[in-house]
């Protein structure tokens, strides 16, 4: 078969300066990954479907050396299938229940919380939760965000104060957000895959089957949008919120010791660290951090074909009501179904060298 033009190609692969190197050497195959990362970003990880679930059936299948998978938000979601027993049918619920989300015309924090409980408990099934704590192999975890002072308040006005001092101060520097929020990475039993949390010092705790629910019904608690966890049994007593307030793309310095990182992400640009980095150009992740990361992203080229000319994000749910959003969406996963053929093509002729690419910043 013939090898793949960069430029008609609908995957765009970036790796970092170490991950690079090996593919120009060795290629790459499912054994050099050794953790995954899933990011925030609301209804953008339906891009990003039909390549996880080719790496859930093939890379990922019958796998047994040790995989960490994080994730915030949405990202976090997607990982919890990676964990459980038949992680192909919790990715199918997840997909099914998510694309499903029917509210009223100005739904209130709690409705929205309420239609999160529902598509939380399609993803985990019966078994889910016992599943990911006990998964000796696929070992899961996300990152949370203890609100601080006037953010913590369900009250929108007061947590509106609280959440744009936050704002405020990542002008300044991400560190000057530590009086109002705290990063809490909730891990797998087994030890975690990251010790050092630059900008933000991170609370660690253990996940538990008592507290798995409410860590990912926090990490997907968008500010103002959907109620927030309080009390999470195991970890400082507080309110939590969406993860990726911290860790939207993550900015973190993630070095496996004897692989490299897998990184599907529905953009083909530099990752953001938070949530209010999303639109300072500036601030960018340090390339540093990805040296051993290997970035998965749609072409620009092939998100400008999809419904709108971009991959779904959660403007859509203000722009389309019900049942129009849900139609843009499945017309979103047919077209997705092109990643996922092009991964196939990529992987099973050993084609990565010829279309990986250095970071794009």
């Amino acid at each position: 078969m013939a090898t793949p033009s960069v430029r008609s190609f609908p995957l765009k692969i970036f790796a970092g300066s170490e991950a690079l190197q090996h593919i120009r050497e060795k290629g790459l195959c499912a054994s050099d990954i050794t953790m995954m990362l899933g990011a925030s970003g609301g209804p953008k990880w339906l891009s990003l479907a039909a390549i996880d679930r080719y790496l859930l059936s093939e890379w990922f299948a019958d796998r047994q050396q040790p995989l960490h998978v994080l994730g915030t938000s949405a990202g976090a979601w997607r990982m919890a299938c990676y964990a459980q027993q038949n992680p192909l049918a919790a990715h199918a619920r997840l997909q099914e229940a998510y694309m499903a989300q029917n509210y009223s015309d100005k739904p209130s924090a709690q409705e929205v919380a309420d239609g999160c409980v529902y598509i939380m408990e399609q993803l985990l099934g019966e078994q889910g939760a016992a599943e990911i704590i006990h998964n000796p192999v696929v070992r899961y975890h996300t990152i949370i965000t203890r609100c601080r002072g006037l953010g913590a308040s369900e009250q929108k006005p007061i947590q509106a104060l609280g959440m744009g001092a936050a704002l405020v101060a990542n002008l300044i520097a991400r560190p000057a957000m530590r009086p109002f929020i705290e990063r809490t990475l909730m891990h797998h039993p087994n030890k975690p895959p990251i010790t050092h949390f630059p900008h933000l010092p991170a609370a660690q705790v253990t996940l538990t089957e008592q507290n798995l629910k409410q860590a990912l019904l926090a990490t997907g608690a968008i500010p103002l949008a959907i109620s927030g966890v309080r009390h999470i049994p195991g970890a400082p007593k507080g309110t939590y919120r969406d993860g990726g307030v911290s860790d939207y793309q993550f900015d973190l310095p993630i070095f496996p010791d004897d692989g490299f990182v897998l990184y599907p992400h529905y953009f083909a640009q530099a990752p953001k660290g938070g949530w209010f980095d999303k639109k300072l150009r500036w601030r960018t992740a340090s390339r540093e951090h990805y040296k051993r990361t290997i970035i998965i992203a749609p072409s620009w080229e092939f998100a400008a074909t999809l419904p709108g000319g971009h991959v779904p994000d959660l403007q859509d749910f203000y722009d389309f009501e019900y049942p129009q959003r849900r139609s843009r969406w499945d017309q979103v996963a047919q077209q997705c179904e092109a990643l996922g053929d092009a991964l196939a093509e990529l992987d099973q002729n050993n084609h990565w060298d010829s279309v990986a690419e250095p970071l794009p910043w």
